[in-house]
């Protein structure tokens, strides 16, 4: 929301303009408000508001002086100015200070309206234009960066590419973090209600993490690169000189992190993907960091769930890790009699182990199960296990009390998932199922087709045809849909203020998001809570 400050010596006045338009609508909140220049003035020093509405005649300090101070500290704010006398000197003067405009008492209410609307619409073209600056830059970075922690960039060309974004390619030590926020629907409790279908889920704000880690990345002291890979997790690049002393720096940044986004019913899911002693080693850091990201089922705690740790723990029990790449091969062969087969030796294998410990059995489990979700994904993404919460998953496979309960879990989630693998029929291209898994995860940030297209390696036009023929919605509309949706749902069942909604389902400003609101649905997000929809 806008901020807004007003000052009249006048307390009838001062009152009246609080409420004599509808300030909401235009993405507005009346933020204070003073009775003389002076007082305003120290109210506004160190916080500053987005328009300051000020008489002019007032005793002590004139509205035109309390601008003449206030806009060498805030040179973006925007000042509109009320005056009962029509004295040309007051104009000239406020036009040389950059007033939005002069007004006249009694104000007139449409004069006033058309001025606010014609202020904001300034406000948010500078915010725009400075936006769209930024995402460029961050789009080239974010692109680099996933490249890089995926394998998918040619060592020559990434080493360019990190000179020109200075980032070091000769240290000896490199690490990747993976962070998310989880939210128990169950009050925090990791057992929960075993017939509950809520579990464990993804918080609808994901950008908290993104700005936190951001900004403590960004005020670190050694290099530290942050960014969101394509699932929407915040990725940081640890890189530095000494690898002991880098793996002690990333571990304290990830703990001020993990402190800061620590709130009720939220957890933050912290993983630090192995040491590596070269740039080529990023991509084997961030597998390791991305595998890590599910264990923390078998975390009791919110730990920071380290591969040092992890690899130790399963070396001192003297057993290896599941073959992943065998496995996968196995499910995508879609030969439900070899999948078991090789479940049955895993787990047999595993109990004839006289040093394996319950977690390292339950982490086997885990790991054939993730990667289950993670195939069926891949290649079905509208499959119920492939967006199906974690506790849905793993409930009854933390209540066994026997390898041969465990073993049946596994085999009824892999045997559903096989089954679905076998039928061809799909109701979307794959191209428009990456388009539509991107808003349904991505709904929050700005969405562009053009953007995608990019991505996909698709010509927009194309991209906006296939679009509306499969779903029947244009790109926008289907996006505006989705939001105005999702804002419905907050509404009812929350209290969050219609601003924080607003940002919530991806709108930067209050008052575009008020007008598409009523568009879709017919009345206000004010009359729709209120129950007259």
């Amino acid at each position: 929301m806008r901020r807004l400050f007003i000052v009249d010596d006048e307390p009838f006045i001062l009152e009246g303009l609080s409420t004599v338009i509808d300030w909401e609508e235009f993405g507005i909140t009346v933020s204070g408000k003073a009775a003389s220049g002076p007082e305003a003035f120290e109210a506004l020093r160190h916080t500053g508001a987005d328009i300051l509405m000020t008489d002019i005649m007032m005793p002590e300090m004139s509205g035109l002086e309390l601008i003449g101070k206030l806009k060498p500290l805030f040179p973006d704010m925007k000042y509109i100015v009320l005056s009962g006398y029509n004295e040309f000197e007051y104009v000239k003067e406020g036009m040389r200070l950059g007033i939005e405009n002069y007004l006249l008492k009694p104000v007139n209410i449409k004069e006033l309206t058309e001025t606010v609307a014609s202020t904001v619409q300034k406000l948010e073209n500078a915010d725009r234009q400075a936006f769209v600056r930024q995402s460029e830059l961050d789009i080239l970075r974010d692109n680099v960066m996933n490249r890089w922690v995926t394998g998918k960039i040619d060592p020559t060309e990434l080493k360019t590419r990190l000179q020109l974004l200075d980032i070091p390619a000769d240290n000896p030590f490199y690490a990747v973090a993976t962070i998310k926020l989880v939210a128990s629907g169950d009050g925090g409790s990791p057992e929960g209600d075993a017939g509950s279908a809520a579990g464990l889920r993804e918080p609808e704000d994901g950008n908290e993490a993104y700005r936190v880690s951001r900004a403590l990345a960004d005020g670190a002291a050694g290099n530290v690169c942050c960014f969101r890979d394509l699932d929407g997790d915040v990725i940081l690049i640890f890189t530095g000189p000494a690898p002991e002393a880098g793996q002690a720096e990333a571990l304290a940044l990830l703990d001020r992190i993990r402190q800061q986004l620590r709130k009720p019913g939220i957890q933050a899911l912290i993983t630090l993907g192995s040491a590596e002693s070269g740039y080529l080693g990023v991509s084997q850091s961030y597998d390791h960091a991305k595998r890590l990201q599910e264990y923390f089922l078998t975390n009791a705690g919110d730990d920071i769930i380290r591969y040092d740790r992890m690899a130790a723990a399963d070396a001192k029990a003297g057993s290896a890790a599941v073959d992943l790449l065998e496995y996968e091969q196995l499910l995508l062969a879609k030969d439900k009699r070899a999948v078991y087969a090789y479940i049955d030796k895993l787990f047999a294998d595993l109990q004839s182990m006289e040093t394996v410990s319950p977690a390292h059995i339950h982490n086997c489990a885990v790991d054939l199960i993730l990667c289950t979700k993670q195939v069926v994904r891949d290649n079905k993404l509208n499959h119920e296990l492939a967006t199906s919460g974690y506790k849905q998953l793993f409930t009854a496979l933390f209540k066994a009390h026997t390898i041969g309960q465990l073993v049946a879990h596994v085999k009824f989630i892999v045997g559903s998932a096989i089954d679905y693998l076998s039928v061809e029929e799909d109701e979307f291209s794959p191209v428009v199922k990456q388009v539509l898994r991107h808003i349904e995860t991505r709904y929050a940030e700005e969405l562009s087709l053009k953007t995608l297209a990019q991505s996909l390696n698709i010509h927009p036009f194309y991209l906006g045809q296939l679009f509306q023929k499969e779903t029947g919605k244009s790109f926008s509309d289907y996006v505006n849909s989705f939001r105005i949706k999702k804002a419905q749902k907050l509404l009812k069942t929350t209290a969050m203020k219609t601003s924080d909604i607003s940002r919530h389902i991806g709108y930067l400003e209050p008052g575009y998001f008020y007008k598409q609101f009523k568009k879709y649905t017919g009345v206000s997000p004010t009359e729709y809570r209120s129950g007259r929809s």
